[in-house]
């Protein structure tokens, strides 16, 4: 077991006592607030029962990403492999009642960026966060989950074996010790490390008060780059993320719009393939240079509501574009 100095047992007991900006203010000199580290000791021995392991603001594993944060965590628990951290990273958010679009769109770019060696960070929630994680780990992916209460719980309980497995695969970590329950104003408080660590957030979809915008915020107040997926302006659920795109955001349909803004090479597998059914979607729809989606479905024979799961996934793609009236149209692709 790691030895841990004065000042780090003290950061550990101030993590269990006090208010997260009474901790910020104590990692200067934090033995200087605290006479008596029995507290501290008990916690690392729960921690060591529990397969939990520490870094504080004093080691040098530390990620200096988050130095950039005015509240930074004086600790960090975690389970799985913190070298994670450090390598290219985006973030994934959304609702936890999210529509069949948020989940395709999460796991669409959570898919698509894992294969390229890209971290998926998210929260574990459901909905968004958990699509996120499963796509990322369905491709042999890596992906960090961001808790907010200390990791001998799992909230939701229903993703118990979710995060045994982002663990044994990932990283999942919080700036919680053990014992510290998932109170509502630590998801909003922990939604700061997500945006740190990662070079940007996407928000798949968000409804006004959504706590994916709380994450979008982060990004912004601290330079990240904020991508949002335009959603119907007929759906609640994209109210927020739309008006996001009005505000600050940078629209995206593509990996490789993520890939671009963040500096990293397209290694050109993004280019869309298409399927049969999408070529004969797209051979009408270039036919009529734009068709509604009643006439797409009558030239091509498919049922209208097939013909909706494929214009979905194609202006995902970036191959169409949804005009006013429900009619489509080939966009410009640089494929």
């Amino acid at each position: 077991m790691k030895e841990y100095t004065d000042a780090q047992k003290a950061l550990l007991l101030a993590s269990t006592e006090q208010s997260l900006k009474k901790r910020c203010e104590m990692t200067c000199d934090a033995s200087a607030y605290f006479s008596d580290l029995s507290g501290a000791d008990e916690l690392i021995s729960r921690m060591e029962k529990e397969g939990i392991s520490v870094v504080t603001a004093a080691d040098k594993e530390y990620p200096e990403c988050l130095n950039e944060l005015y509240d930074l965590p004086p600790a960090l628990y975690y389970k799985g492999d913190l070298s994670l951290l450090k390598t290219p990273c985006v973030t994934i958010v959304g609702p936890r009642r999210a529509t069949r679009y948020g989940i395709e769109a999460a796991q669409y770019f959570a898919k698509g960026l894992a294969k390229r060696g890209v971290t998926i960070v998210s929260g574990l929630a459901t909905g968004v966060d958990t699509a996120a994680h499963k796509a990322a780990l369905e491709c042999n992916g890596k992906t960090i989950s961001v808790a907010a209460c200390g990791l001998d719980t799992v909230y939701p309980a229903e993703n118990t074996e979710l995060a045994d497995k982002i663990a044994r695969q990932g990283l999942i970590v919080t700036e919680y010790p053990p014992g510290t329950p998932p109170l509502a104003f630590r998801f909003p408080e922990r939604n700061r490390i997500m945006a740190a660590i990662s070079k940007g957030v996407l928000i798949t979809e968000a409804a006004k008060k959504s706590g994916a915008l709380i994450t979008a915020d982060c990004a912004v107040e601290i330079g990240r780059e904020l991508w949002v997926t335009p959603g119907s302006i007929f759906s609640r659920m994209s109210e927020g993320s739309n008006e996001l795109l009005k505000e600050c955001g940078r629209v995206v349909t593509r990996i490789g719009d993520i890939l671009e803004d963040a500096g990293w090479e397209d290694d050109g597998e993004n280019n869309v393939q298409l399927s049969n059914e999408q070529s004969r979607v797209v051979e009408v729809i270039e036919h009529e240079e734009k068709a509604h989606y009643s006439l797409i479905a009558k030239k091509t024979g498919m049922d209208v509501s097939e013909i909706a799961k494929i214009l979905m996934k194609l202006e995902l793609d970036g191959v169409v574009s949804r005009l006013p009236g429900n009619y489509y149209a080939l966009r410009n692709r640089r494929h």
